[in-house]
């Protein structure tokens, strides 16, 4: 005996049966991954090859705008005898320029000092600016600094030792390699351990912290003369720090 079942039944059960599997079987629950979370260090040897140094042309006069007006004549000395020893214009900035009173200590008998130390008193005005030269070439250095203190430069400070931009980042992508290399090495362990092994990188996150090249500083700019020819770049570490995420299989 044969039965025929009307076509606008069977395709709402066929979607009706369609609907239930789905529901039974959960498709869209994937099952979560397994992972192993590990944090490593990573370092990169790195010589640094910029020197920073920072020098003051100050003057003094009790007119304010004559004082001005005799700085900015040093200033502009200086920066065209930079630029004539090779020093490029990008790599002489304006740090700082100031102005005001300058003061000295009132003299008077020691009997009528009621106050100490004695007060001081305006006598001039003070008219200063302060640039920061980068050095590239380390060969320029003995140069840099007497062009700055025979042109009236006072108060230097530095060299401040330190990387490039491009070689920095070289720095940077070999210390990542070392660190994902060396979490490779925890996770294998910890994996093993647990009678595992460690599959894939599934995640890295970069503690963004890196290590610069210590500055070589100089108190005065005597010593900073007597440092000039003693710029040993010698050798730092970059540092990076990652927290990666293996798969567990």
């Amino acid at each position: 005996m044969k039965f025929n079942v009307p076509s606008n039944i069977i395709w709402p059960l066929v979607v009706l049966i369609i609907a239930f599997g789905a529901f039974y079987l959960k498709p869209w629950q994937t099952k979560p991954t397994e992972t192993v979370s590990v944090t490593a260090e990573g370092r990169a040897d790195a010589v640094p090859d910029v020197a920073k140094i920072t020098a003051t042309i100050e003057t003094k006069n009790p007119d304010i705008d004559k004082a001005r007006e005799e700085n900015e004549q040093k200033v502009s000395a200086v920066v065209a005898s930079l630029k004539q020893i090779g020093v490029e214009e990008k790599d002489i900035k304006t740090q700082n320029i100031s102005a005001g009173p300058g003061f000295e200590i009132q003299s008077m008998p020691v009997q009528d000092i009621q106050i100490y130390p004695p007060p001081k008193r305006p006598n001039t005005n003070n008219f200063s600016t302060s640039l920061e030269i980068t050095i590239r070439n380390f060969q320029l250095a003995d140069q840099i600094i007497a062009t700055l203190t025979q042109n009236g430069a006072t108060n230097l400070y530095g060299p401040q030792l330190t990387l490039s931009e491009d070689k920095l980042e070289e720095a940077k992508t070999e210390a990542r390699e070392n660190a994902v290399e060396s979490a490779r090495k925890k996770a294998a362990v910890l994996a093993k351990a647990s009678g595992r092994s460690a599959g894939k990188v599934v995640k890295i996150t970069e503690a963004g912290d890196y290590g610069y090249p210590m500055p070589l500083m100089a108190q005065s700019s005597a010593e900073l003369r007597d440092k000039a020819s003693q710029i040993q770049p010698g050798q730092n570490e970059v540092t990076i720090n990652l927290s990666v995420d293996f798969q567990l299989e």
